[in-house]
């Protein structure tokens, strides 16, 4: 289930459980807030600041990273808001009808105060059943409390709207600006259109599966995923899957020169160089297994790598399959915060907690043992017995064995201290070193980085053993000159992703061996609607499609931008999707042949996800040809940042990144307004098609990356993206907005898309003065637009006369 759906159900089952419960209580309110961004509206802990302190006032919470977009302000003891009756069930309101409640009127005034010392635009107040949004920092001269509010009175409008409250508060529905598009709808030029999705009732349900669908889809997250992470096969996995970090893609839409820059940015910004974790001869030297537990030892070795590159994967590899006879007699303790439950600020007790329960139940050492804790304290005890209650031991032999056991629960009630003598004794005596894996705590808020990173560094110096953390970038450049990591001499190395094609076909051998395994009774015998031979057939056609198309590879390789993450989720939308037609998949294996997988099937799938139509919420494809404005060659503005911001560096130096300032320069000299600009940057960077190299990511300065590269280039002249993007992309003449509806059949769309594209020609000839030099022409992009959607008719005529025959 989506992001979508699983909040929208969240938020229905929170309406039914507060029902009757009450309300008036501030904690009761404060718990329903928290869970109604996080669960509801997909904010993730590391998004908000709560009890925010600036000059003196506190605000409740502060949403969005690395800028501010809201500040929530939720109702506490003292400071009510009222939401007259008579505007129950509406969705848009005149702000000022709230100020009429002297207590309302002080919250929302209270709240834009917040907005405006901190510079954040959108105020929110809330009370846990009753909500309010609007803009607090404007620019269309319209004063803040003379504008528009969203409104919702109950819990229960918020489940039956909940698109309007997701498109509006969501994470992403900010990202993307809707709710200044509903607001501000009545200005002139300030919001676009509505689109043809708004007219579709069943635009956002989920697609029906078949049976057969459903058990592909089991299938791909059973073998590509889950079954990887399982104790009985991990080993096996992890040798038979990895691919080798920092492999140059052949189908990349950027230059190499870019993919290998990947970190240049970091070691800039860094006071030591970092190194990558393989060279050209294999694994760096400094990893190998002959130095893991050599003087390094005594500070962390920190991975560095975007999100989804490997960083585990390749820390799994290097301990269980590169280093393992040397690691053979070491205890590897592993505490992976991509799983473990949210955490309270308890987080030092809570590791040294899962350390010792990894020790016994893993190790099968018990810390606590009384035998053991003897041997360990041996030293100890021996000082006791010359001690002062030394003289007990033969007098009275009861007291004094009472005495001593009191001592030892003192030293056993210290874990973490206890921990670190019972690893140093084992380290000595029985030659057994630990290696800990602070692994997934990139997925955390900087803070909580900052704090795991300090108790790495304790194991680190004061322990025995070697330590592995692995960060992102941005975590990096966020403490070059504070933090945590500045205080520290450091060792780096940067995990580059491997090539997503290799991933995938690793994966996909891997999993039909397993299903063959399966299938003559081995340890994976799951039951299917199908049998494994068809399973097989399904899967062989996939492994063929992935080792011989090369658009396959170039489509996998420039969409997922190395996050081999993203690249593996493609795969599982595309096995079990219902744009996949599986009956002919098995009809052709019934032949004896293996099935040819078209390059628009996979697309479809993976553009459209569970869903039959775009929802740009639940796709991991940005729509580049949405509007924000009803300035219709807005359309080529996202498509012209892209260009030229690719252009630029190469013209230059692949690995410079461009300045925000010449991004506004060539918009206005085509244009554009400054505020149509600001939107289409912030989509960019939110959708991975612009790179920063830190944290204050608006600000830029950018660099295109293969995502954002392809998109421009390639996806625009592809009639699969376009037919897709139809239904959510605002049409500004009216002319062509009423030609285009919703249809369904390959011949109808063809000829829709036919429309949309001379509707957009039309737009592009308004930019005929200034078109000629832009680094991006939509003229030759409608050109092979044309020839594809020429193609897909041709396809669809004869597979029309083949089913007539």
């Amino acid at each position: 289930m989506d992001r979508y759906l699983t909040a929208k159900h969240k938020l229905a089952d929170l309406a039914v459980e507060l029902s009757a419960a009450p309300l008036n209580e501030a904690t009761t309110r404060l718990r329903l807030i928290d869970r109604l961004l996080m669960d509801c509206l997909d904010w993730r802990p590391g998004d908000i600041t709560s009890e925010d302190r600036y000059d003196g006032r506190i605000a409740d919470y502060v949403l969005g990273v690395p800028s501010p977009q809201m500040v929530v302000e939720a109702k506490k003891e003292g400071i009510h808001f009222v939401i007259p009756s008579g505007l129950t069930g509406r969705r848009s309101v005149e702000l000022r009808t709230l100020l009429e409640d002297a207590t309302t009127a002080a919250a929302i005034r209270q709240v834009l105060g917040y907005c405006n010392e901190r510079g954040v635009p959108i105020a929110v107040l809330a009370n846990g059943h009753q909500l309010v949004a609007f803009y607090a920092s404007r620019q269309d001269g319209v004063r803040p409390l003379e504008g528009r509010a969203v409104m919702f009175s109950s819990l229960d409008e918020m489940v039956e709207n909940f698109p309007v409250l997701w498109e509006c508060l969501s994470r992403e529905g900010i990202a993307l600006r809707n709710l200044q598009r509903m607001l501000l709808g009545r200005a002139p030029r300030a919001i676009a259109p509505g689109k043809l999705s708004d007219q579709i009732r069943s635009y956002s349900e989920l697609r029906p599966k078949s049976s057969l669908e459903t058990d592909l889809k089991f299938l791909g997250e059973l073998f590509l995923q889950d079954l990887g992470t399982s104790g009985e096969v991990k080993e096996d996995f992890i040798r038979e899957c990895y691919c080798e970090t920092g492999a140059l893609s052949q189908y990349a839409a950027v230059s190499k020169e870019i993919l290998r820059s990947r970190y240049a940015a970091l070691e800039a910004a860094l006071p030591v160089a970092p190194e990558a974790v393989t060279t050209r001869d294999g694994i760096n030297p400094s990893l190998t297994s002959s130095t893991l537990m050599s003087a390094m030892s005594n500070r962390p070795l920190i991975l560095v790598g975007d999100v989804g590159v490997g960083k585990s994967m390749f820390i799994r590899h290097l301990l269980q399959v590169e280093a393992r006879e040397v690691l053979s007699n070491a205890y590897v303790f592993y505490v992976d915060f991509g799983k473990e439950p949210t955490l309270a600020t308890q987080l030092r007790p809570y590791v040294v907690m899962r350390l010792a329960q990894q020790m016994r139940e893993k190790h099968g050492v018990d810390i606590e043992e009384a035998a053991f804790s003897r041997v360990i304290y041996k030293a100890e005890l021996d000082r006791f017995e010359r001690g002062i209650w030394g003289e007990y031991k033969l007098s009275d032999p009861a007291f004094y064995r009472q005495k001593e056991v009191e001592m030892l629960a003192i030293r056993i009630a210290d874990t973490p201290e206890h921990l670190r003598s019972s690893l140093k004794y084992l380290a000595k005596k029985k030659k057994r070193s630990p290696v800990f894996v602070l692994d997934n705590i990139d997925q955390r808020s900087s803070e909580f980085q900052d704090e795991v990173f300090l108790i790495a560094q304790s194991l680190a110096d004061g322990w025995p053993g070697t330590v592995f953390v692995t960060l992102r970038p941005e975590t990096m450049y966020a403490s070059k000159n504070k933090g945590s990591l500045a205080a520290y001499p450091l060792k780096i190395f940067t995990v580059s992703p491997p090539r997503a094609d290799q991933v995938i076909s690793r994966r996909l051998e891997w999993a039909h061996e397993k299903l063959l395994d399966a299938a003559s009774g081995g340890a994976f015998q799951v039951q299917f609607s199908i049998n494994a031979p068809s399973m097989r057939a399904v899967l062989e056609s996939i492994m063929r499609a992935f080792a011989e198309n090369h658009q396959l590879k170039e489509i996998l390789d420039n969409l997922s931008g190395g996050n081999t993450r993203t690249a593996l989720e493609f795969l599982n939308t595309f096995i079990g999707s219902g744009f996949v037609s599986i009956e002919r998949v098995l009809d052709v294996a019934q032949r004896g042949e293996v099935y040819s997988v078209p390059v628009h099937e996979f697309l479809r799938a993976i553009i459209f996800g569970d869903y039959n139509y775009y929802v740009p919420s639940a796709s991991k494809v940005c729509n580049v040809l949405e509007i924000y404005s009803d300035d219709g060659r807005e359309h080529f503005l996202m498509p012209l940042i892209l260009s030229y911001v690719e252009q630029s560096a190469l013209a230059r130096d692949p690995k410079s990144f461009v300045e925000i300032a010449g991004i506004y320069k060539i918009a206005q000299e085509c244009g554009y307004m400054q505020e149509q600009v600001g939107p289409h940057v912030d989509v960019a960077l939110a959708r991975g098609l612009l790179q920063a190299p830190h944290p204050a990511g608006a600000e830029g300065p950018f660099r295109i990356t293969a995502v954002g590269s392809y998109m421009y280039k390639s996806m625009l002249t592809r009639f699969v993206y376009l037919d897709a993007m139809i239904v959510d992309t605002p049409i500004t003449d009216v002319r062509y907005r009423m030609r285009i509806s919703d249809v369904h059949s390959i011949l109808d769309r063809v000829e829709r898309g036919r429309t949309f594209r001379e509707y957009l020609d039309s737009q592009w000839a308004k930019l005929s003065s200034v078109s000629q030099g832009l680094p991006f022409d939509w003229a030759t992009t409608s050109e092979r637009l044309a020839s594809d959607m020429d193609d897909a008719e041709r396809r669809a005529r004869r597979a029309e006369r083949a089913r007539r025959a």
